[in-house]
């Protein structure tokens, strides 16, 4: 018998313990400490634990703030509990006892791991659900008859009515048939994701209550079973009539490889995660047999399904034996397409076939039999309630006829379009790594950071320039340039003639776009003198002999300022700034901006050839809106009044201008 190190003070009731077996000279040999408490002096006690667990339960607080509860307590004490629960007052009728563990603290437990369920219901980030429901197996079998109304109703009355919205979302989009209806599949469908991994981390607990408290609702009619009934029928009828729902539910159970069959037969080894960590998973050969999607998932081994199966008997139940007729007419109706107002309607006009069969000896036999069953007897003066039983039975036997046994049309479909190695390249695809997220991709990332700011930002390089002329270099040979120049554009070219075509085609308003602006300040960028003020201030002070070499610097400082401009407006970037600035329709903002600066830089010094571009292209084209344009920035300007501006110049050429800017008036 292990040691209860959750409860330490209890282990002198322990007779297999160490402390118990052996004397304090033979544990001062094996080196242990006088006191069990200081074995571990670390581990908190089980009261305190509870209170975590239910601290985190009352509190609705994420996973984010206290993972040690989910990743480790819980499961910890989800394998403690039911251990020493065999070896407690509950058990063993005699003390003493080694351990105080009771029903009471696995049923505290399982009300606080669904609640933990209820307060993530529908949270994008919360993966660790699905193992809740792994390792909170062995004390269902536990569990009081009153979690169900305090507990697993409350959950299933949330997952009922988030099926029904996002099944409703799905149909409105289906008929609704948009342009943009990709983008809003696609968040359909994360819904239904997210539906499925709540419905897996509920179904697993409910099925193994269900098993053991179906017994007692069949001999004992329950109206919270009734109801439960209900909510996992109309899941079950969502689920079938939506194909997202079902793909979904596929996926998450391929890609998180789940054995369903494992909650189905009641195996205490079964595990939600991947099983390819390297411990447990099965042998070789039951691993190799479980490749295939087929075998991991299919429509018998759903939950879902499995788990309306498992409720199937207590819904059975709620009808009374002269109801089956109702049952078949009302199943034979919804195969004709009808509505469930049409079906309620149709049994409310023939409530009078109740209780009648064919007369035969077969069918008398079993009416006799249904007679001598628990029925609800109670309600054949309520028609109203007859009417509503029937139909959610049949509503339910009848999807789940067609969901086991599928019209044989259908399924030849959809073999036809979709194939097994379509199916399997698909599934390939969904569980390929982004590239980004490769060691070696994201090792490039840092290098390329840490690079830029260790190295090219520190350094003073005109790197616009740089990049401007490389993309004004069609990637040929030198002597190959001028041949292919007229047959094939550079990249700057192609991306000036694709903005000046997004300028042209703008009809109502100039969108902002970050791509041009950033290629705007870089063409701008690209066209600078090297020599500052400061420079100037030293080149004046400088000898005569001097003079001349500045001389010729300033002049091959401006033959080259001549060949950046020229680099651009031969291009068409003159004419891409007169469009730019014609399809802003006169209102200011970061695109005009960009615009403008880069029309300075262009013109900067004067360039007559950039001018005459301009003008002919204005004369051409006949541009208008260039020119409104243009007004209506100037209007949003400030006005410069000349000739106060006359007059502040002439005052600081007197010097007659205080150091604020204001001229001091004299008296004649």
């Amino acid at each position: 018998m292990p040691v209860a190190f959750l409860e330490p003070h209890l282990n002198q009731f322990n007779p297999c313990s160490v402390y118990s077996t052996k004397s304090p000279r033979e544990r001062a040999i094996l080196g242990l400490p006088s006191r069990v408490e200081e074995m571990c002096p670390d581990i908190p006690d089980l009261e305190r634990l509870m209170r975590d667990i239910g601290g985190l339960a009352e509190s609705g607080a994420r996973y984010t703030e206290m993972p040690h509860v989910i990743e480790v307590t819980l499961p910890m004490l989800c394998n403690y509990l039911p251990r020493w629960w065999e070896r407690g007052p509950d058990t063993l009728p005699q003390g003493p006892w080694p351990t105080a563990v009771t029903g009471q603290h696995l049923n505290a437990l399982l009300g606080n791991i669904l609640r933990i369920v209820v307060n993530n219901l529908g949270i994008d980030e919360a993966s660790w659900m699905k193992r809740l429901a792994v390792f909170a197996q062995p004390i269902v079998s536990k569990a009081r008859p009153e979690l169900l109304r305090s507990h697993f109703i409350p959950t299933m009355e949330k997952l009922k009515k988030r099926a029904g919205k996002v099944v409703a979302e799905e149909e409105q989009l289906r008929m609704e048939a948009k342009a943009e209806g990709e983008d809003a599949e696609l968040l359909i469908r994360d819904e239904f994701s997210v539906l499925c991994r709540d419905l897996y981390a509920l179904y697993p607990l409910l099925i193994r209550y269900v098993d053991n408290s179906r017994a007692k609702w069949l001999t004992e009619p329950n109206e919270d079973a009734e109801e439960l009934f209900r909510m996992v029928g109309e899941v079950f009828i969502y689920w079938s009539k939506s194909h997202n729902f079902k793909r979904e539910e596929q996926n998450f159970v391929v890609q998180n490889e789940i054995n369903n069959m494992s909650f189905l037969t009641a195996d205490s080894k079964s595990k939600m995660a991947k099983s390819g960590d390297g411990q447990g998973g099965g042998s070789e050969q039951e691993r190799t047999k479980k490749k295939r999607r087929g075998d991991r998932y299919s429509v018998h081994t759903s939950l879902i399904v499995a788990t309306l199966k498992k409720m199937l008997p207590v819904g059975l139940n709620m009808c009374s034996p002269t109801d089956q007729e109702l049952i078949g007419l009302a199943k034979g109706r919804y195969a004709l397409k009808d509505t469930d107002e049409e079906v309620r309607e149709f049994l409310n006009n023939n409530l009078h076939l109740q209780g009648k069969c064919e007369n035969n000896s077969s069918m008398r036999w079993q009416m006799a039999l249904y007679r001598e069953m628990a029925g609800k007897a109670e309600d054949s003066d309520s028609p109203e309630k007859i009417v509503r039983r029937v139909q959610e039975v049949s509503a339910v036997l009848y999807h789940l006829e067609q969901t086991e046994h599928p019209y044989k049309s259908k399924k030849a479909v959809w073999h036809k379009l979709l194939s097994k190695q379509r199916r399997r390249a698909v599934v390939a695809c969904f569980r390929m790594t982004p590239l980004y997220n490769l060691p070696r991709h994201r090792a490039c990332n840092m290098f390329l950071e840490a690079y830029k700011l260790s190295w090219l930002v520190t350094e003073e390089h005109p790197f616009e320039d740089r990049m401007i002329d490389d993309l004004s270099k069609s990637g040929e040979e030198e002597e190959e340039e001028e041949e292919e120049r007229d047959k094939k554009p550079d990249p700057l070219h192609q991306l000036i003639l694709h903005f000046s075509r997004t300028a042209l085609t703008e009809k109502s308003k100039l969108e902002k776009d970050h791509l041009y602006m950033a290629y705007a300040g870089i063409m701008a960028k690209s066209c600078h003198t090297e020599e500052g003020e400061e420079e100037e201030k030293k080149e004046d002070e400088k000898e005569e002999e001097e003079a001349e070499d500045s001389f010729e610097e300033k002049e091959m400082e401006k033959q080259k300022l001549l060949h950046q401009q020229a680099r651009l407006h031969t291009r068409g970037a003159a004419e891409m700034v007169l469009q730019m600035i014609s399809a802003c329709k006169g209102e200011r903002g970061d695109m005009v901006s960009s615009t403008l600066k880069l029309g300075i830089s262009i013109l900067n010094g004067g360039n007559a050839e950039v001018q005459q571009k301009m003008l002919d292209y204005l004369k051409e084209k006949r541009e208008v809106g260039f020119f409104q344009s243009v007004q209506a920035l100037m209007q949003t300007c400030s006005v410069l009044d000349l000739n106060a501006f006359e007059r502040q110049n002439k005052a600081e050429g007197l010097g007659m201008v205080t150091e604020e800017g204001t001229i001091i008036s004299r008296e004649n």
